[in-house]
């Protein structure tokens, strides 16, 4: 397998929020954008959470049960952020992504988001690599 590394497959200019924003509208973000989980960011983009359709869930159930205030993202947001660089390896990440049960990281270079990487972005390079194997056998 040719050595892949994060950069070559991260997804770039992606949508990230700052705090402060509604739970209605980073769900609008995961639809409009086709994810599950976004970087939360200072007005510098260094990352400073990560949120996910499950962080939202809970709270989206009982603002909508109890009718309670909107929830916003600084009450849902996960602030022990699981990171990669863009030097890491597909494999080093694909191994890391079973141990640590997500599915997405945010990719951050100097404490700056730079893009992120998806379980699917993963899968898709050990399917090609899979491929090209079976053709070499």
């Amino acid at each position: 397998m040719t050595m892949q590394r994060v950069m070559n497959k991260m997804k770039i200019n992606v949508p990230s929020i700052p705090c402060g924003t509604s739970l209605v509208a980073v769900v609008d973000l995961f639809v409009k954008h086709q994810i599950n989980a976004v970087p939360v960011v200072d007005l510098t983009n260094e990352v400073i959470g990560f949120v996910s359709e499950s962080d939202c869930l809970q709270a989206l159930i009982s603002g909508s049960y109890h009718c309670d205030k909107p929830a916003i993202v600084n009450d849902v947001m996960s602030k022990n952020v699981v990171s990669v660089s863009p030097q890491d390896s597909i494999i080093d990440i694909a191994i890391r992504m079973t141990k640590d049960n997500l599915s997405v990281y945010p990719v951050v270079e100097g404490r700056q988001l730079v893009g992120i990487i998806r379980r699917g972005d993963i899968l898709q390079v050990l399917a090609e690599n899979n491929n090209q194997c079976s053709q070499v056998s």
